[in-house]
């Protein structure tokens, strides 16, 4: 509406005000469609956009199916998980085991045998070197008459430069303060991880920990002994110096927890799991996308009858349900280990769904995993990229790419419409603006006639009543 103040009908007596905005009424019909025009390339935008948002969904569910690991990782099952762990790797062979734990593996720990003092950050006046060594590696650390027991705990946890022996012993033990006594513990277990000291300065036997400078370890410091791990797998005997053990069955990774008055039972098998979940993500997905395409293109939808949605839809399905080119043998196609169209019904055929969605036999898969994982895996991804996800990941990437896939141009070519569109709005509203100010200025300059005309009626009125009267005189 015009801008300035505006009186209406004075002269005329009509409502001009009324008749303009009936007026403009009229002129702004072909606004109003261009508005609407732009409000239903915006809905069918955003209906581009949700299944542009679904497809990339359905595209990231393919990328654990891509890999071999899916298919042909293998599980370690222990019968008793208080006392032993394992993993397995994808080149570990199937098999079972009994293992039995004699003794765990354990760090060397030594403490002093008596509170050294009272107040844990006292001066201890102990000055001079003591070394440690552990599996070969020697360490030297330095206290002065000025340190107390936390920083001489400090001085030992101290990790040295690389390369270098001295300052600290960080990199090999670990110190800590227990009620007023020192506590050094190995950091490697095992035999190996044996400490031993020399304390030419008698720093250590200050500390309660060593009998003399040669560094003999005081027999009630001893708080935990240096111990190997002792285990019998199928029988045979084994020690290590770790309870994390990766070199006694191939690609299996042992971790032994507690002692076994029993033998125990280790089964290496196919992970089976891992590639169902990772199908049945997918399966779950793609019949999310043909059910949202279903509605957006049905009588209802925001795409309804539209070509290119119908084509995305087949060749979806046709991709999901097609043959594997190049593959021999028992598993050649995706019904071929539990994907199908439909539920079997009790003449042993395959219903429809005319939505287009699958359905996934998860027994029949695991079933055809067990026999024979990478068959399975090369109807999904193989060298030749034949495979289901091969082929259905390359038509997805030519729908969802950005820039120029399918779907980004179909959207932007409807914000094109939309931009030109509103440029279109916008100089319609100035025309329609300077309408509006046009029929106000008509409507004005009429009520201004008007009024000359009453006022020159009401003169020439006053002018004959006064003849009138002159005449009666």
């Amino acid at each position: 509406m015009a801008s300035g103040i505006y009186f209406s009908g004075l002269a005329s007596g009509l409502d001009t005000e009324s008749i303009i905005k009936q007026l403009m009424d009229l002129e702004r019909i072909p606004l109003t469609r261009l508005q609407q025009r732009k409000n239903q390339y915006n809905v069918e935008k955003n209906a581009w956009h949700d299944i542009y948002t679904r497809l990339s969904s359905l595209q990231n569910k393919l990328g654990d199916l891509k890999l071999a690991s899916t298919f042909t990782g293998m599980k370690a099952t222990s019968s008793n998980t208080l006392a032993l762990t394992a993993t397995a790797a994808s080149n570990a062979a199937a098999g079972s085991y009994q293992v039995s734990i004699i003794q765990l593996a354990q760090a060397h720990k030594v403490a002093s045998t008596d509170s050294v003092t009272v107040d844990d950050n006292a001066d201890l006046g102990l000055s001079g070197t003591f070394s440690i060594t552990v599996n070969g590696q020697t360490r030297s650390v330095t206290v002065s008459s000025s340190d107390s027991l936390l920083a001489i705990r400090d001085l030992i946890n101290a990790v040295p430069p690389e390369g270098q022996t001295s300052p600290g012993a960080g990199d090999i033990v670990t110190a800590s303060v227990i009620d007023h006594r020192l506590v050094i513990t190995s950091k490697t277990s095992g035999e190996v991880g044996r400490i031993s000291f020399a304390d030419p300065d008698s720093v250590l036997q200050g500390l309660k920990l060593v009998s003399d400078t040669s560094g003999t370890i005081l027999s009630n410091a001893l708080v935990q002994d240096a111990q190997d791990a002792k285990f019998t797998v199928d029988g045979l005997t084994i020690t290590r110096s770790t309870n994390t053990i990766t070199d006694v069955i191939q690609g299996v990774t042992l971790n032994l927890l507690a002692v076994t008055n029993e033998p125990l039972r280790l089964d290496i098998g196919h992970d089976t799991q891992k590639a169902v979940d990772a199908i049945q993500a997918m399966v779950d997905q793609y019949n999310s996308v043909m059910d949202f395409i279903s509605t957006k293109a049905g009588d209802k939808g925001d795409l309804q009858g539209d070509p290119t949605l119908a084509r995305f839809k087949n060749d979806l399905w046709q991709l999901m349900t097609d043959r594997v080119a190049g593959l021999t043998g028992t598993y050649q196609t995706p019904w071929s280990i539990g994907i199908s169209t439909g539920a079997v019904v009790g003449s042993g055929t395959l219903t429809f769904d005319r939505s287009g969605k699958i359905t996934l036999d998860t027994a029949k898969l695991t079933s055809a995993l067990e026999a024979d994982s990478s068959a399975v895996m090369a109807v999904f991804t193989n060298s030749s990229k034949t495979g289901l996800v091969d082929k259905l990941d390359s038509y997805l990437t030519s729908l969802v790419r950005s820039g120029d896939g399918i779907i980004p141009s179909r959207e932007q070519s409807l914000q094109d419409i939309m931009d030109d569109i509103d440029d279109q709005i916008a100089r319609m509203e100035d025309r329609l603006t300077m309408r509006e100010e046009q029929l106000r200025r008509q409507f004005t300059a009429m009520e201004q006639a008007l009024a000359s005309l009453q006022s020159q009626g009401n003169w020439l009125a006053g002018q004959i009543a006064g003849l009138g009267a002159y005449q009666q005189k």
